[in-house]
């Protein structure tokens, strides 16, 4: 059996796994958020939430629908579970049709400007009505090195061109790390982030600098402005900071050289906790260090910059914490920093720069990297 149509049986046998109750509330809720709105417009948008819910949703009890399947079901040779595995990988997008030829397009999406052969399930009937210069919107998932369409996608003529390239460029300023699929891309946004380190540095004298919380917008504003001095672009727009910053004591502004820059609120109490670990022992300094410590929504660099002015000290810090005597920095830090943000140990640093590609140009009236 080829892989396409090995392909096609997964995929309906894990669509009737997810949809045969044993999930039903679980789905109920991810429908419910699809469709606050109102009801599904076509074919497309009604498919929308179960592919995604076969694929990427986390479950209650921890992985995917994904993961239960390849826990669950009998009789999957090695080829089976490395094509489902594969399938935690979704790409989707905005794209324009390059070639038709029989059963495969050739589709070029417009957010991480990659080109994708992509399959369907339904055969070259799926791909009747396409021609070049029309457009898919939709999801891709791996089908070895090539791709398959994944749920119903939603087809454009042409004329579509302007709203779907602000479609494409909606999708890659929210999703930066879709764009930096791209190899180009990505080695585009690294430079250009070296590029804002500098400036960063002469303009602060450090890549860290620690501000009264009321000053950071003023602060963000003089280093914005002499950035695109330095770099030359348009005039700067306002910072988008988040409200609670203006209200903290303290900001600290790190400018990672890999993980870029970032803003950390009460950064101030907590130099003071890796300065005098005792004060672990109160509440107000507990809750804080704990923020910082546990889950993927902030970065490790605070606590990785903390802990290599003392790693003894450091190793103190959490040995209060988690009531673990001996706890040495230097041996275990990595690891409990690993263990609560998994996330930002998955893989390589993504730069924080969100690479000008040519949707975004031509949405933002902006010129292309």
């Amino acid at each position: 059996m080829s892989m396409l149509a090995r392909a096609v049986e997964l995929k309906a046998e894990l669509v009737h796994f997810a949809t045969s109750g044993r999930f039903g509330r679980e789905l109920g809720v991810v429908l419910d958020r699809f469709f606050a709105d109102g009801p599904p417009a076509d074919e497309a948008a009604a498919f929308l939430p179960v592919d995604f819910f076969v694929h990427q949703h986390e479950l209650a009890g921890g992985g995917t629908v994904i993961d239960r399947f390849l826990a669950e079901v009998p009789a999957l040779d090695r080829t089976d579970v490395e094509l489902l595995t594969s399938w935690k990988t979704v790409v989707e997008g905005v794209y324009e049709v390059r070639a038709v030829d029989g059963a495969a397009a050739l589709l070029f999406n417009l957010v991480d400007e990659l080109v994708y052969r992509v399959f369907s399930n339904l055969g070259s009937a799926a791909f009747g009505e396409l021609a070049p210069g029309m457009f898919v919107v939709g999801r891709l998932i791996p089908l070895g090195g090539d791709w398959l369409l994944s749920g119903t996608p939603a087809v454009h003529g042409p004329a579509a061109l302007e709203p779907l390239t602000a479609v494409a460029a909606h999708l890659a300023l929210a999703n930066p790390a879709w764009v930096l699929r791209n190899p180009v891309l990505l080695a585009q946004a690294r430079q250009t982030q070296r590029e804002q380190r500098r400036c960063f540095v002469e303009y602060f004298g450090a890549d860290l600098v620690v501000l009264p919380g009321a000053d950071v917008a003023a602060m963000m504003r003089g280093y914005l402005a002499h950035q695109a001095a330095r770099l030359g672009g348009p005039p700067p727009a306002e910072p988008d900071l988040p409200e609670r910053l203006a209200e903290a004591e303290t900001v600290a502004l790190i400018f990672d050289e890999e993980r870029g820059l970032g803003y950390y609120a009460d950064f101030g109490r907590l130099e003071r906790i890796f300065a005098d670990p005792r004060l672990v022992v109160t509440r107000e300094h507990r809750d804080l260090l704990t923020a910082y410590l546990r889950g993927d929504a902030v970065s490790p660099v605070p606590i990785e910059r903390l802990a290599a002015r003392d790693p003894g000290k450091a190793g103190e810090v959490f040995a209060r914490l988690l009531k673990r005597d001996g706890f040495q920095w230097e041996r275990s830090g990595e690891l409990l920093l690993r263990t609560h943000k998994p996330g930002h140990y998955a893989g390589p640093p993504l730069p924080t720069v969100t690479p000008v590609t040519a949707a975004i140009a031509r949405h933002l009236g902006l010129p292309a990297a």
